[in-house]
């Protein structure tokens, strides 16, 4: 079965976006004091740069050469809405990412003509991305509920409209 160059790319920009992601996130761990953060954000970055890695191996594997990609999902949320500066902020965002990434792999792995060797990385990445949601939404419930919805809402409408231009750089709708 044959991948096509725009298929790459997309896989590129998977790559890109969890190791940006990782490191955001390693970034985060190192800064915090709360033994628990340190923790839950550590191991969340541990699996993030692995998931770059499993997306080096296949983009390898399919024939294709790992690129940089500059403008990741991280860097058009921090042009639509600014850098995020707090733990909430981060983790607001980090909840409204999870649950596109959820859902947009769930649909990747359902696409007809989806290469197997995708789908085995997009399986076994749904399966962590259960655990990062989980603890990311047990974190947002221990604080003040009107400042998490608030910054719910701003990366939610932030989200909305870049995966919108998303699809359609990549020339891909989640129906197909």
């Amino acid at each position: 079965m044959q991948i096509t160059e725009r298929e790459l790319a997309l896989l590129n920009f998977y790559r890109a976006s969890e190791l940006h992601g990782g490191l955001i996130l390693g970034q985060l761990a190192r800064r915090t004091r709360d033994p628990r953060l340190i923790r839950n954000l550590t191991a969340h970055s541990a699996e993030e740069l692995v998931h770059a890695q499993l997306w080096t191996v296949a983009i390898h594997a399919l024939g294709g050469t790992p690129r940089p990609v500059r403008n990741t999902y991280q860097q058009r949320y921090a042009t639509a809405v600014g850098t995020p500066t707090s733990m909430l902020e981060v983790l607001a965002l980090t909840q409204v990412f999870e649950r596109r990434v959820h859902r947009h792999f769930t649909a990747h792995l359902k696409r007809p003509g989806t290469h197997p060797r995708v789908r085995r990385v997009l399986r076994r990445m749904l399966e962590d991305e259960k655990d990062h949601l989980s603890w990311v939404r047990r974190w947002l419930n221990s604080q003040p509920a009107d400042a998490v919805a608030a910054e719910l809402k701003r990366y939610t409408d932030a989200d909305t409209a870049i995966y919108d231009g998303l699809l359609d750089e990549y020339r891909w709708s989640e129906a197909a």
